[in-house]
């Protein structure tokens, strides 16, 4: 599911947008609790700043959500590498990096999942 607005307060937001959102649940109206968003995706475009970057990571960490993926894209146009991350207390950590070319499976996600990045971009 895209485009729905996660319940959760930080510094300078108090909901979150993620690119992509894996739910338990049907959503009711365009926002979701925090306990109903198993994984949360972030696409960083290069104008993303530092700061909003972590604040998006920490926010995301301190709501208990299990699993974060960033996606990164260098060079336009060119395939992103994935980053999955597993939540460990109160923190991510990198699970593992999927780097466009090698099929690789994510198991930091509410399912495995087996793919190459490369196939994200046509």
């Amino acid at each position: 599911m895209t485009a729905i607005g996660v319940e959760i307060s930080a510094e300078r937001r108090n909901a979150f947008i993620p690119d992509v959102a894996v739910i338990d649940t049907k959503p009711i109206g365009g926002v979701l609790k925090p306990e109903n968003l198993l994984l949360a995706v972030e696409i960083w475009s290069p104008g993303d700043s530092r700061r909003e970057r972590e604040d998006k990571r920490t926010g995301y960490a301190e709501a208990g959500i299990p699993f974060f993926w960033t996606v990164h894209q260098e060079r336009f146009p060119s395939a992103p590498t994935v980053v999955a991350h597993r939540l460990d207390g109160e923190r991510y950590v990198e699970d593992v990096t999927a780097v466009p070319g090698t099929s690789v499976t994510i198991t930091a996600a509410p399912v495995p999942v087996t793919f190459d990045p490369a196939n994200l971009w046509p």
